[in-house]
């Protein structure tokens, strides 16, 4: 085995643990990993001069002092990289997955089908998102196949590059908190995501201000994102509230907050769990002027 590629497995062992020499062996040993004493003590130097990671000398109540091994500064952030980088490939084969399901079964399907069963058919539809992908265009097109006949406008952060291809589908620059839209010309607005937790109220101010008075607003976000877990997480959970949390940095407000801001703003709010997914659809706006 290369040296680098057993640095990496003798680094993923140090998550909150401090260990001697002797328990990293064994421990590779427990996973097929050959690596004679010799060899491995020297690696453990080569790891100490990179700071990868750090040691210090323990007394032992029979026999010499024993060294114990913990992550160093520079060995917890590669191993903040080495996290990353199997969350990003567990995110690329899962979005494979969800794009390939067959229509009966499509996330994308139900998800579309749910925000747009009460509006009208040729409505208007304003689609938010602070990021693009795959994904997002297979959302587009599921929400163009259940309402063939409404006309719908992707507001995007102005930073986003889109390769949208959806000829009949206008793309507009704007903010959470700034949609390039009249008062009242939305049946729809459905965001993608939500802004960080203490300017949520002001953007959905805004989000109401586009929507008509008989209209809908749906906010479609990852439920791992918003749920307080009082069990452990699955594995799909643990995916999106690392990602959510350490990689964007978000901060999201939790499923009773949402729910109580958007009654504030609205007569009928209800929650929607698919998938991974949690929908908030919110229709009856209270007239907050009278």
């Amino acid at each position: 085995m290369k040296t680098d590629d057993l640095k990496r497995i003798i680094l993923k062992m140090f998550k909150g643990n401090e260990l001697y020499g002797y328990e990293i062996h064994k421990r590779l040993e427990s996973q097929g990993v050959e690596a004679e004493m010799g060899r491995l003590y020297r690696v453990l130097n080569d790891m100490l001069k990179e700071r990868l990671l750090e040691s210090l000398w323990q007394k032992s109540q029979i026999g010499p002092r024993k060294r114990v091994y913990r992550l160093g500064k520079k060995g917890e952030k590669e191993l903040e990289k080495i996290l990353e980088d199997a969350i990003e490939t567990v995110h690329i084969f899962y979005g494979e997955y969800l794009l390939n399901l067959p229509p009966e079964a499509s996330v994308f399907n139900q998800i579309s089908g749910y925000v747009t069963e009460k509006m009208r058919e040729s409505g208007n539809i304003v689609f938010f998102t602070p990021l693009y992908s795959p994904i997002i265009e297979k959302l587009l097109t599921s929400i163009r196949s259940s309402a063939p006949l409404a006309k719908i406008h992707l507001v995007k952060h102005r930073s986003v590059e889109v390769d949208l291809h959806l000829d009949d589908i206008s793309i507009l620059d704007g903010e959470y908190w700034d949609l390039p839209l009249k008062e009242g010309y939305a049946d729809l607005v459905m965001i993608a995501y939500m802004p960080k937790g203490d300017s949520l109220r002001g953007a959905v101010g805004e989000w109401c201000r586009v929507l008509e008075k008989g209209g809908a607003l749906a906010i479609l976000i990852p439920t791992a994102l918003i749920n307080d877990y009082e069990d452990p997480l699955t594995i799909g959970d643990f995916v999106e509230k690392y990602e959510g949390e350490n990689v964007r940095d978000k901060e999201y407000a939790d499923k009773e907050t949402t729910l109580e801001l958007l009654g504030d703003f609205f007569d009928d709010v209800e929650e929607k769990h698919i998938v991974h997914m949690t929908v908030f659809r919110a229709s009856e706006k209270k007239d907050l002027h009278s």
